[in-house]
């Protein structure tokens, strides 16, 4: 079971991105959605998702500010951007971040899914290593 989080202050593209996860994976997923930088730090607290897309752009904090309050007590979670803005200082500071993947907006099916296939195993990795240590 995964749980996954989606972030954006736009609610079509949290029913979208919401949509093609539970359309494609089903029962293996849990998502919660919200719709600040704020309810993303608040949530990777209460719901623990191994997997979050957030927008970069969200009232209040930031999606790079919440991920970086996020990192302070929990390291592994995995980090799926998706942004409106190609601005490489975004991108810079999503690398300095960990943050998996960069996606920009508009964005599709097939790259939702194929971001969502490789965090998936990125968790999977890290849960064998850890039951393995």
């Amino acid at each position: 079971m995964f749980r996954i989080l989606v972030a954006d202050d736009e609610g079509i593209m949290l029913e979208s991105i919401k949509s093609i996860i539970l359309s494609n994976f089903g029962s293996e997923c849990e998502v919660m959605c919200v719709k600040t930088g704020r309810a993303v730090i608040e949530q990777a607290e209460a719901f623990r998702p191994d997997i979050a897309f957030v927008d970069i752009q969200m009232p209040g904090l930031s999606g790079i500010q919440a991920i970086r309050e996020v990192r302070k007590f929990n390291s592994s979670m995995v980090f799926i951007i998706i942004t409106a803005y190609d601005k490489f200082s975004y991108a810079q500071e999503a690398v300095n971040l960990g943050v998996m993947e960069f996606i920009t907006k508009p964005v599709n099916k097939k790259k939702i899914l194929e971001v969502c296939i490789r965090a998936m195993r990125q968790v999977e990795e890290a849960r064998q290593k850890l039951s393995d240590d």
